[in-house]
């Protein structure tokens, strides 16, 4: 995760915080609960970050 911010309340920082997330292996349903231990998470935007990638059940993003 970016030791820059303690927030996730923009795109920009929710999608780089997914492929970091992704990197780890950290399965989809826990996107939420790691990123709310380490700050404030816009839930309803990281919803949209997931779905924007296009984050499957197959643990991919969408070309």
């Amino acid at each position: 995760m970016p030791s820059y911010s303690a927030r996730y309340d923009t795109r920009e920082a929710l999608m780089e915080a997914l492929v970091e997330l992704m990197a780890l292996d950290i399965p989809v349903e826990e996107f939420a609960p790691v990123l709310c231990t380490i700050g404030p998470v816009d839930l309803d935007l990281l919803a949209d970050c997931i779905h924007d990638a296009g984050i499957n059940d197959t643990r991919s993003i969408a070309a």
